[in-house]
């Protein structure tokens, strides 16, 4: 084959009114001009779009609709008798005109457009291609999304002329045989002349650096050249290349390549044809066993992420190898060993970039709805075809990557399963070499599995508990245990595991959201621009906590690591689990804009957590301890169960953890646990740990250390200590009361000191406290759950301590939300306080989203008439039980009753009665959301 690259400039010209066609463009030298690949955005062609979008980022220059592209392409001498073909690499809806013959149209937004031209004498010839990016069958997905890629027009990649041999090899597939340590090739040879020819095909194996194997080491090969004798027209050959005992197989520790050169010469008549290919593949056979994944007979455990090709400099996806390995070397850094790809497919460069990092690909269709049968009223029979056939294209443009481990038919589908189930059956037969699902969290609203899938990927089961992740919209109750069950490290998802033998995947778990980086805006310098976040900012402005953005963005976003940690581990506490698919590692731009992950929409870190202590939690071997609670008094023991999940590359024996207990520098108790053995893709008992807390000088917050050092292993686990009794009845000179009225301000105007520990239904009018991070995005959900009549989520991220603040001398706590905290916001109410003095901040602020920035607070101080007011807006009295909430009243009374109760901001009593006294509420109601507890929180 020979190829010339037509990148470069093109001729050019917008067609908004979608008149082309019928004008006949293609007749004529189009007048302005693009850089080709690329998009129309990128050249900045059509209308600048001065709109500010807050639902997603803002594209600067949007174009829905027709675009032409023209230039002149010679055909070469050397070229005369060949078949040309164009090859564009990625693209939208394409029309295509030699002069002004028409040549076709294609419409994948998946795989390259190839059109045949055929034979075409020397010369130059006018190529026009229409590109409409309109016109689709279906929506798209997250090929299409403004959410997330944009729908972009333009030619992508590689973009080509190529002149095909009249005799030669076509549409190899690679079909490894793990088992044998071989490979069998099955490709099209075609014959385009007109008499039969004599063929003959040397095969030439290498790795994926090109060094060539000897002969020797093929010992058992059928050999390495094969005489074909071809007859005019295509036949198909399969012939069976064994590598021998030593072959190299694939998987995510050692992903071994290996490049098979075909060389064809012909002789037909007095001519000879010459053809090569150069095909790489692996030795791969990811299956199942049971319920979880296998990869060459060794369990694998999917440690996931969404993707939706995201790449907001360009607004698509990489084109390049290179581009692709940086971005998945990061996600790699972070422990993910897949990608699940939303109603996307990536390309090639991205499949090429996963085999050489040993990373499982789950592409998608481009679908996101229902599917119906012919009958159906709804029927709509191009939409049909349109999916059936892009699968195809998927199968055949990319099939023989060995990353291509997993195929689905898009997101949250439903309607007619029969027409799933057909569509599977086919796919499954054309191509055998991955697993099949007919989709990501069908019928969620009642969840089943069906055994034509090989797999489910799904948040419930329909089976006991049913929830198989750890967080939920308030459109989805009930919530996963990190929202709504007090914390410990024991839940898992055993108990709700149908009976099914298939590995079940956790669908798009997380969703912690964090609060915007306002310093991100400046990195948006290409096709999108962050002017949701502009708006954002202007909002928090307008409230006057303008200076606190950047707290408010470390705060949260520790408080969705303590979160993502909680989610993980749960997932691998549970034995036989096939994987979780995060939502996600990096941000989500869109829909309504998804702030969730550590790393930025660019894949940059936020600095939340540095990639190593991540893996602590998300990677091959992970070391757990399983204990009932975060929070003890010092007459009681610290139990713990230590576990291994060991989905590393080998079955480890006589495993002896490292464990110490440490209060800062102090080191309370250390030890090492006796060996035991971790069998690769189990869950293995290697440990337990029984530590009297008497020795801890309480309160303190401790870090329990966990090591295998042999293997460069470590986790660790804060716990809270505090002592086995305080005082918490009262404090000579405080007076604690539980609401405010009359006495209370008589008490403030006399020069008296007052805890006000505000009963919770004088509270109702503010918003219900919460302790994890608002799901996905408050915008979003808010507006499905008004839709469905359903009170949203209280839709806040987390606490902003002033950790230095005398009222916490008595309970160590950091800047922002631990698990000490999750009894106390989950029995209280955020204040609101967006009418008291602008730069008036509590002790404890309630960060809000950015969509009502409210200014919110737990606890706040202020002077009051003559006296001192302390005021706490959960319910510490009524938790009595929680050794937290009795330590925090303790420290409340504490420095209420010292002398550095000094408030230095003033409020008058109808400022304080306009927040705390339920008869003064007046709009209050109308920006609610409610908690939800689980029936699991303990009484």
């Amino acid at each position: 084959m020979m190829i010339e690259s037509i990148a470069g400039t093109w001729r050019f010209q917008l067609d908004a009114l979608k008149k082309g066609i019928e004008d006949r463009y293609y007749k004529e030298l189009l007048q302005d001009d693009i850089q080709l690949p690329g998009t129309t955005a990128e050249n900045k062609k059509g209308e600048y779009n001065l709109s500010r979008e807050v639902a997603h980022l803002t594209e600067t220059y949007p174009l829905t609709g027709y675009a032409w592209y023209q230039r002149d392409i010679e055909i070469k001498e050397a070229w005369a008798g060949r078949p040309i073909r164009l090859y564009m690499e990625r693209t939208r809806i394409t029309q295509v005109w030699i002069g002004e013959e028409w040549k076709g149209t294609q419409n994948s937004v998946s795989a390259p457009h190839v059109y045949e031209f055929g034979a075409m004498a020397p010369g130059t010839y006018r190529l026009t291609v229409l590109v409409d990016n309109s016109s689709l069958p279906v929506k798209g997905g997250h090929m299409t999304s403004p959410d997330t890629q944009t729908n972009w027009n333009g030619l992508l990649g590689r973009i080509e002329i190529q002149a095909v041999e009249l005799i030669r090899v076509e549409r190899v597939n690679v079909y490894p045989d793990v088992a044998n340590k071989s490979a069998r090739f099955t490709f099209q040879l075609i014959n385009e002349t007109s008499t039969a020819a004599d063929v003959r095909l040397s095969f030439e194996l290498s790795d994926a650096v090109g060094t060539a194997h000897a002969v020797s080491k093929h010992a058992g090969s059928v050999g390495r050249i094969l005489n074909i004798s071809s007859e005019p027209g295509t036949q198909t050959v399969e012939w069976d290349y064994v590598i021998g005992e030593d072959a190299a197989l694939w998987d995510e520790f050692t992903p071994a390549l290996y490049l098979m050169n075909i060389d064809l010469e012909a002789i037909a008549g007095q001519e000879t044809y010459r053809d090569e290919q150069a095909i790489s593949f692996g030795i791969r056979q990811f299956g199942t066993e049971g319920t979880q994944f296998t990869n060459n007979g060794r369990k694998v455990f999917l440690r996931g992420k969404h993707d939706a090709l995201t790449f907001p400099l360009t607004g698509y996806s990489p084109m390049t190898v290179e581009e692709w390995v940086k971005v998945l070397s990061i996600a790699k850094a972070y422990g993910i060993n897949h990608y699940r790809f939303h109603t996307c497919c990536p390309p090639e460069a991205g499949f090429m970039a996963a085999d050489l990092l040993g990373i499982y690909f789950e592409p998608e269709l481009p679908y996101w709805g229902a599917f119906q049968d012919p009958e159906d009223v709804d029927y709509d029979e191009a939409r049909a075809d349109y999916l059936r056939e892009e699968g195809l294209r998927i199968l055949d443009a990319y099939g023989n990557h060995p990353s291509f481990a997993l195929f689905t038919l898009g997101n949250e589908l439903h309607g007619s399963r029969q027409a799933m189930l057909a569509l599977l059956k086919e796919y499954r037969e054309r191509d055998s070499r991955r697993l099949y699902a007919e989709g990501a969290n069908n019928y969620f609203w009642a969840p089943s599995f069906t055994e034509e899938s090989d797999f489910w990927v799904t948040m419930r089961t329909g089976h006991a508990g049913s929830i198989v992740r750890a967080s939920f919209s308030h459109a989805d109750l009930p919530l996963g245990h990190v929202q709504a069950s007090y914390p410990s490290t024991l839940t898992d998802y055993r108990h709700n595991l149908p009976d099914i033998q298939a590995p079940i995947v956790s669908h798009e778990i997380g969703q912690y959201q964090s609060f915007p980086n306002f310093g991100e805006i400046d990195k948006y310098v290409g096709v999108l621009q962050a002017r949701n976040f502009e708006v954002f900012r202007e909002r928090l402005v307008q409230a006057g906590m303008g200076d606190q953005a950047e707290a408010f963005f470390q705060a949260s976003g520790q408080l969705a690591v303590i979160c993502y940690r909680e989610e993980i581990e749960a997932a691998l506490r549970t034995p036989g689990f096939g994987g979780f698919q995060l939502l996600d590692l990096q941000d989500f731009p869109g829909q309504g804009t998804a702030l969730v992950g550590v790393l930025d929409a660019f894949m940059d870190s936020k600095g939340f957590i540095e990639p190593e202590k991540w893996r602590e939690f998300c990677s091959d071997i992970v070391l757990l301890a399983r204990f009932p609670r975060y929070t003890y008094t010092t007459d009681e023991t610290f139990e713990a169960q230590l576990e291994m999940a060991n989905y590393g590359s080998d079955e480890l024996e006589g495993v002896q953890l490292d464990w110490s207990l440490h209060q800062g520098e102090q080191l309370i108790e250390a030890g090492l646990t006796a060996a035991a053995d971790a069998q690769q893709g189990t869950l293995a008992s290697v440990g337990k740990l029984q530590i009297k807390l008497s020795q801890v000088i309480a309160p303190a917050k401790l870090t329990l250390k966990l090591a295998w050092k042999e293997g460069g292993i470590a986790n660790h686990y804060n716990i809270w200590v505090y002592p086995e009794a305080v005082e918490t009845d009262g404090a000579d000179g405080v007076h604690v009361r539980r609401r405010f009225d009359q006495e209370v301000q008589e008490l403030l105007d006399g020069g008296g000191r007052v805890l006000l520990v505000a009963e919770q239904d004088q509270l109702e009018s503010h918003i219900d406290g919460a302790f994890a991070s608002d799901f996905w995005c408050y915008p979003m959900f808010r507006s499905i759950c008004e839709g469905n009549n359903a009170a949203p989520a209280p839709g806040t991220l987390g606490l902003l301590c002033d950790e230095q603040h005398p009222a916490f001398q008595a309970f160590p706590t950091e800047f922002h939300s631990n698990w000490q905290w999750w009894p106390i916001m989950m029995n209280s109410h955020s204040l609101l306080l967006d009418d008291l003095p602008a730069d008036f901040r509590p002790i404890v602020q309630v960060i809000d989203n950015f969509e009502r920035n409210h200014k919110l607070g737990l606890i706040f101080e202020a002077k009051a008439g003559r006296g001192s007011l302390l005021v706490c807006a959960s319910d510490l009295i009524g938790q009595q039980d929680k050794p937290e909430a009795r330590q925090l009243l303790h420290s409340l009374l504490s420095y209420a009753a010292s002398a550095e109760f000094k408030p230095t901001g003033e409020l008058s009593f109808e400022q304080l009665r306009s927040v705390l006294d339920p008869n003064a509420a007046t709009e209050r109601q109308s920006h609610r959301g409610q908690a939800v507890i689980n029936p699991s929180y303990p009484n």
